[in-house]
This record gives structure tokens, sequence and C-alpha cells, in this order.
């Protein structure tokens, strides 16, 4: 894992928050669905009862029907920000743009975009902590199949999520 971006928060409980888990990305493209298939691995771990699990496909709007006061958003997706291939990032969403990190953009609307207008249109969401958990991708290309890299970080990537909501 990359030290660039912020490092995990330690010794905070945060088990009583709502929080929402959300991949995004093209199953089509390449590493450019690294989200959903963090997703999938995400879907075979049992959560806590206060933690949601969605799969937004290429359209992180869609995650808007899933939103109960949330207080917590992870949004994992593909983030070039300059490492390795398969490096993981933890972004959180406020530090985005003043870091010139760039989400893939293969999606209907730019994940960045969305949580943007998220925020606006959704007043619940003015005080939600939004993190991004970003794997720095090798091949944004048609295919089906991720890189090696990417699929040898999807399992940290998990460990990641899981200590986010723990």
């Amino acid at each position: 894992m990359s030290e660039r971006p912020l490092p995990l928060k330690g010794g905070e409980n945060k088990s009583h928050r709502n929080t929402v888990i959300a991949g995004v990305g093209n199953r089509l493209l390449g590493d450019e669905g690294v989200g959903l298939h963090v997703i999938d691995n995400l879907s075979q771990i049992p959560m806590p009862s206060n933690v949601d699990v969605v799969d937004c496909g290429c359209d992180l709007l869609s995650l808007i029907s899933h939103l109960n006061k949330p207080q917590k958003i992870i949004v994992i997706d593909a983030v070039r920000a300059g490492g390795k291939p398969g490096e993981i990032y933890r972004l959180d969403y406020n530090e985005l743009k003043t870091r010139g990190i760039e989400m893939q953009s293969s999606h209907q609307v730019r994940a960045t975009d969305a949580l943007g207008l998220l925020k606006q249109i959704y007043p619940v969401l003015a005080d939600c902590e939004i993190i991004i958990i970003g794997i720095e991708p090798k091949a944004i290309e048609l295919s089906p199949e991720l890189s090696k890299e990417i699929t040898e970080s999807i399992t940290d990537a998990v460990r990641l999520i899981l200590e986010e909501i723990s």
C-alpha cells in the first residue's frame, strides 16, 4: 500500500455508524472493473447489520437508493495516482481535487462528479465521511479479465475495507 495517500485512521470505534460500501467499474474494460471484483469478494463475507455492500456497476448515482442516513460511504474504484499497478490508496473525498488524483471515467458519470452531485442533492450527506479505496490500474482495455497485479491486490483491498468498518 502506498504512503502517498492518507494513512488508515487507527483506534476509532466506527461500529455505531451506518456505512455503505460501493463498488464502481466496468467489468468489460479490464482493470477498470476492479471495484466490482472487490465487491464480489466482500459479498462473500458476513457484514455487520449497519453495513450495506452495493455493486453500482458503471453508475455511482444508483447509490442514491441505498442512502438511508449514512455516516460513512466507502467507494472502491480504479484510481490513477501515479503509482505502480495494483497499488492501493485510501483517500478522503474532500482531498481528491487538491491532490490531482484521477478516478477512471468510463462510468456514465465520473465517480467524483457523481459523489459531488449526491452531496448537493441529498442533504443527509453533508456530514457523511466519504472514503475512496482506489487501486492503480495497469490496463484499461476491452477485456473481461483483470491484470495479474490488480488480481493480487484484491485481498489487500478487502482487508483495508474490513479495517475501515471495524
